[in-house]
């Protein structure tokens, strides 16, 4: 009886969107806990045999994400709209205009009509974001004409992606797709290769339409090659898109993940922040392929004529095989279908293995957008986190997790991977996170929390039970104590999590700056008493110092003084051993050098003349068949010796020095006569 009571009053709050239990409870009891009498006494659908409360007691309308919240609610337990038309509901489209709508629902003896539930579109068009607000009770046709005017696009040339996985027409009401708060959509032009975005003349105010001309576009044709079958797109992107906005879209199409796509064909090295026109890509079209790397998946069912695709038709309608609100939704589908691994296993006796192993599975449960959580035991994030210079300093958030409680999924989801908690997080705190589900891992993080927050911290955490979790601990350091000082459950809501950080965070900011003045404070006594010290010690070693300095001095004259006087006299000895050795050398070879024929010689007869250095002239007079080595003789004799000296010829350059001395001067062509230089080597 109590389970049935539970299931009525959990229908109750999904079909009347009130939070407040007290107010359910009353209600239903009224009414015998006859769900439709008492959705009929609030919801004014007829006669209640009970009564009802009169509207002022209800309170205001419910928050708009309840109303989201108990949408869904109503589909999971049987309480879709044939269900509420069986209540008595009537889903009635409003006649009012969004200002309508802002004053808010009002209960009346009417059939209910929903006025208060405005849905914020975000439509992607090309490099745009239009931002569109418009009530529930408005048509998707509505869409479309904001669209026209704002972007100058013809209604009959839209194709609107992302509403629901089904086709709609423009006549749809946005009601009637139950719908989030917030929706993300895409806009499609396939009938206009280049449009021109401009506004009516009468948003511009000038009377005259200006108009922005599109952005180069390029077209990719990606090949999605998986499981042997391969599915072929033609892809349209603006040249300022980046690497990874062409992931993402290509992840809704296929899903798979931006971290699992491997692709290939492109030009040179690019990273996720690169822009398309930065690539070095083939305009207008360019070609790449894309692979899933290697990984366990379980991929959804799809039908044959769209794994494989042989035709051009199917590679330019491809956005119309695979609509990209249908991969939006299948992907949630895939993740809710495959069978969730433990966070942390049991057996794991490294923090850090074991904290690698919670990161990778969180991500794959709720996402890539979550805290950066601190990779290691507990002692290195206090370490990382408070045990550091003030100005380094932030405070430890630690997440305990389990598996059995009722808001973990909630929490982690819609809070703690909140974009707005995640950056805030990231920027004031150090994260770490245990699970609690095992025996095990949970006796391990109580022997830490007893090592490093005292065994009253400790032993509260030890009593907690599956529906006090999950939690956010939030600890400080004074005076070198760790501290918890606030502790957030699973059961917040997002903004109060946000506020109850915020709060963290000025608290601990004050402390913090208290602790860098005091630490400036230390650091410079510390650094007076240690230049006191440095002086006096600097000052009793300064005369031992100079007296040592001035003897090395001295020491080094005498000795370099010395050296220098050594090197002299050696190198004069070896100077005048060698000037004599050459001498001697030039004697011997003068012997060798055959006798100057006369001028009145009738042999053939070289007359050579030498440049020596200095702008000297030497002539000298051979024979034509006397030979090279006679002439480098003669050279030697005149003390210009081969090892000093190249002989070189004018034209062509030659290096007689480096020759086959056995060549006869006329072989060399030395005859009848020629200039040779002496050049020093």
């Amino acid at each position: 009886m109590a389970e049935s009571r539970d299931q009525v009053l959990i229908d109750f709050q999904a079909v009347t969107g009130i939070d407040d239990f007290d107010l359910c409870t009353n209600i239903l009891t009224q009414h015998d806990w006859n769900l439709e009498r008492a959705v009929n006494s609030i919801m004014g659908f007829g006669p209640s045999d009970g009564g009802g409360f009169p509207p002022d007691e209800i309170g205001p309308s419910p928050a708009e994400g309840n109303i989201d919240d108990s949408t869904a609610s109503l589909n999971s337990m049987g309480l879709g709209s044939e269900r509420l038309e069986g209540l008595g509901i009537h889903l009635r489209p409003s006649d009012h205009g969004a200002s309508d709508m802002a004053s808010g629902p009002s209960y009346s003896s009417s059939p209910l009509n929903f006025l208060g539930r405005m849905i914020h579109f975000t439509v992607e068009y090309r490099d745009k974001n239009i931002p569109v607000v418009l009530a529930d009770t408005e048509t998707v046709g509505r869409i479309k004409e904001i669209l026209e005017t704002e972007l100058g696009v013809p209604r009959d040339k839209q194709e609107l992606r992302g509403l629901v996985k089904r086709k709609v027409d423009d006549s749809t009401i946005l009601r009637d797709l139950n719908l989030p708060k917030e929706r993300n959509l895409y806009l499609l032009t396939p009938q206009i290769t280049n449009p021109t975005v401009n506004k009516t003349q009468s948003q511009e105010g000038e009377g005259t339409s200006q108009g922005l001309e599109g952005e180069r576009e390029y077209t990719l044709k990606i090949t999605f090659k998986h499981d042997s079958k391969y599915r072929n797109f033609s892809l349209k992107f603006d040249c300022n898109k980046t690497i990874r906005e062409v992931k993402q879209n290509l992840f809704t199409l296929t899903d798979v993940p931006v971290r699992h796509q491997v692709w290939t064909g492109w030009t040179k090295p690019v990273s996720d922040q690169d822009k398309l026109f930065n690539c070095g890509l083939h305009y207008p079209s360019h070609d790449l392929e894309v692979t899933r790397s290697d990984i366990s998946h379980t991929s959804k069912p799809q039908d044959a004529d769209e794994m494989e695709v042989d035709t051009d038709e199917e590679d330019d309608n491809a956005l119309e095989h695979y609509s990209l609100d249908d991969d939006l939704f299948s992907q949630d589908e895939l993740n809710s279908s495959r069978r969730l691994q433990q966070l942390m296993p049991d057996g794991i006796d490294n923090d850090k293995t074991a904290l690698e192993h919670f990161t990778k599975e969180f991500a794959n449960r709720y996402g890539e957008c979550h805290p950066h959580f601190f990779i290691g035991s507990l002692d290195d994030a206090i370490q990382e986190s408070l045990v550091v210079k003030a100005t380094d300093r932030k405070l430890l958030a630690v997440y305990l997790h389990h598996d059995s409680s009722i808001f973990a999924n909630v929490f982690c989801s819609q809070l703690l991977c909140a974009e707005g908690i995640v950056n805030y997080l990231s920027v004031h705190f150090v994260t770490w996170a245990w699970d609690l589900t095992s025996t095990e891992n949970s006796k391990r993080f109580v022997q830490a929390a007893t090592r490093h927050f005292g065994s009253v911290a400790a032993t509260q955490m030890r009593s907690y039970s599956a529906d006090q979790l999950p939690s956010l601990l939030l600890i400080s350091r004074a005076k070198a104590t760790n501290e918890v000082i606030d502790v957030i459950q699973g059961h917040v809501t997002l903004d109060e999590m946000m506020t109850r950080l915020i709060h963290a965070v000025e608290v601990f900011q004050e402390q913090k700056q208290a602790d860098i003045n005091e630490e400036k404070e230390r650091e410079a006594r510390e650094r007076i008493k240690q230049e006191q010290d440095a002086a006096y010690q600097e000052s009793l070693a300064a005369d031992r110092k100079k007296a040592e300095a001035q003897k090395v001095e001295d020491d080094k004259r005498r000795e370099e003084q010395e050296r220098q006087i050594e090197e002299q006299k050696k190198y004069e000895n070896q100077k005048k051993e060698a000037e004599l050795i050459k001498q001697a050398i030039s004697k011997s070879i003068a012997n060798t050098v055959p006798d100057e024929p006369p001028e009145s010689s009738l042999s053939r007869v070289c007359s050579l003349r030498f440049r020596v250095p200095h702008g000297q002239i030497l002539t000298r007079r051979f024979l034509a068949e006397n030979n090279l080595g006679d002439l480098l003789n003669f050279l030697t004799s005149m003390g210009f010796h081969k090892e000093d000296y190249k002989v070189i010829t004018t034209f062509p350059r030659r290096d007689l020095s480096s020759m086959d001395t056995s060549y006869s001067l006329e072989t060399l062509k030395l005859y009848p006569q020629e200039t040779l230089i002496l050049e020093e080597r």
